[in-house]
């Protein structure tokens, strides 16, 4: 277990949508801007500055963040790394951007930091990126759409070849926070919607605006809305801790922020703003029972006391993971935390079973996560924090990370995955003197290339080994002698197997 940390009481009186809506200057104004300098004092002072990362010669169209690893992994997990990076202090409704601008897209790196795919977006944000099953396969899934002002957009599943099998619809206004995909080819999604509301129990207006939470399962295949629940109908304006009305004019009293599936087939729910978590029924949408906040069923310790908490998830051993922001306030200095807590049923009572939290304690207000590796560890994401972190069995801080430019992230992973993009290989060639050239070969998506081999030839259609380099990222530079007529790189898996192969260009 790492260290203890006292959990003090609800701190903030500000909502995530009152923020936004206050505007992107007075938003950039409490947080972290994109700076580099800032990234790296944030990892401590003993890590390194982050480098600003040079086009790649060839795909100069990729532009993803840079990573800065305080932590090299050691004894880590296997697999990549999934993130979603956005700007957090980007002005709601800003202009699209050419996606070969954008730093901003679905993005899975390895531990060094190397990217291995990234889909830049030149409008809206990606969100949760993370390899999820479908059809009995693995697959890419994602939430596509506005993130910052008003919420909305859509649910993407990609295959191994980078290729949308899916796109999945709200039956509403759709938002970012959770789109879970289940056994039964169906999808848990989160939906907010704004009604009118009496809320002059909280001091607003009888007809007032009301941003209520909706729970829906929808059909991957067919869209149809199978199972609806709103948090209207079960939960009142009585268990909020944020009822004032934000600068958008409403009151965003629930916060809805996860889903997840209970080992007997029912619903665990995450609200941010009740601090609470709750167990629905999954045929009727009954409360079958509270944990946290103001009514909460459970005698819950003072030790595994959460707020304003995402991502809540029951674990196999019967355990609940969550990650605990603590606070909901931008300017707070409270850390964040991941957290397992016991429910013990007899009782009826819910206890601190082990926690994490790097040297350098982080801020999160808001997003955040905690992933169950299969080794017994965790991996987390830091939300607003910009970083990510891997704790082993022991509680032992194995890697470290963040975005060296700034950039936030709702949700972090570590996850194997097997792309094999259909397209051609990238090169460009660069001579480097009167002797030599350098061909830069990559492929964005390919993670089965171990070598890139160098071919030249007078004709695009002869040409021949003329060097070979081992995959140093996702650009490898291999200088070879210079050739006078065409020139392509094949990439080849760890067997020397041919994968695929650049088309020639002319030298």
């Amino acid at each position: 277990m790492v260290g203890l940390v006292r959990v003090p009481g609800s701190e903030s009186k500000l909502t995530r949508r009152g923020l936004v809506a206050a505007g992107g200057g007075a938003l950039a104004a409490l947080l972290v801007g994109r700076s580099p300098a800032r990234a790296a004092a944030l990892l401590g002072a003993d890590s390194p500055p982050p480098v600003a990362r040079s086009p790649y010669r060839s795909r100069p169209d990729l532009q993803p963040p840079p990573i800065t690893v305080a932590t090299p992994a050691s004894g880590n997990a296997p697999g990549y790394v999934f993130l979603s990076p956005f700007d957090i202090t980007a002005k709601p409704g800003a202009a699209p951007i050419p996606p070969s601008q954008s730093h901003v897209g679905p993005l899975i790196v390895d531990s060094r930091g190397e990217p291995v795919w990234f889909l830049p977006l030149g409008k809206g944000a990606a969100m949760g990126l993370r390899v999820q099953r479908y059809r009995g396969k693995p697959v890419l899934t994602w939430f596509e759409g506005a993130v910052l002002g008003g919420y909305g957009g859509h649910y993407v599943v990609f295959d191994g070849t980078y290729h949308r099998v899916a796109l999945v619809e709200a039956g509403g206004h759709g938002d970012l926070h959770e789109f879970l995909l289940t056994p039964e080819r169906t999808a848990l999604i989160t939906i907010y919607q704004e009604i009118t509301a009496d809320l002059r129990s909280v001091g607003g207006a009888a007809n007032g605006r009301l941003v209520q939470g909706i729970v829906q399962e929808v059909d991957v295949a067919t869209g149809r809305v199978l199972f609806e629940w709103r948090s209207v109908d079960h939960v009142g304006l009585d268990e909020s801790f944020q009822t004032e009305v934000t600068p958008a004019g409403n009151v965003d009293y629930f916060h809805l922020n996860s889903i997840d599936l209970d080992r007997d087939g029912n619903l665990l729910v995450s609200a941010r703003h009740t601090s609470a978590v709750y167990k629905i029924d999954r045929r009727t949408g009954a409360v079958i029972w509270r944990l946290g906040g103001k009514k909460s069923d459970w005698s819950v310790d003072h030790s595994a006391a959460f707020s304003f908490q995402h991502d809540v998830r029951r674990r196999p051993d019967g355990t609940i993971t969550l990650f605990d922001n603590r606070t909901a306030l931008p300017t707070s200095t409270v850390a964040a935390r991941g957290m397992r807590i016991a429910l013990h049923e007899r009782t009826v009572r819910a206890s601190l079973v082990e926690q994490w939290s790097p040297s350098v304690p982080r801020t999160a207000w808001a997003m955040g996560n905690v992933q169950q590796l299969e080794d017994g560890g965790v991996f987390i994401g830091w939300g607003t924090d910009g970083s990510f972190s891997e704790f082993g069995p022991s509680g032992e801080l194995r890697y470290d990370a963040r975005f060296g430019d700034g950039s936030v992230g709702y949700r972090a992973f570590r996850m194997n995955w097997r792309g094999r993009p259909t397209g051609a290989p990238s090169i460009a060639v660069v001579p480097v003197d009167s002797a030599t050239m350098t061909v830069y070969a990559s492929w964005n998506g390919a993670t089965d290339v171990a070598r890139w081999e160098v071919r030249t030839g007078t004709r695009p259609d002869n040409v021949q080994a003329a060097g070979s380099s081992l995959r140093t990222g996702f650009e490898t530079a291999i200088t070879v002698a210079l050739a006078h007529g065409y020139a392509t790189a094949v990439a080849l898996d760890a067997q020397g197997r041919r994968l695929g192969a650049a088309a020639p260009v002319p030298v």
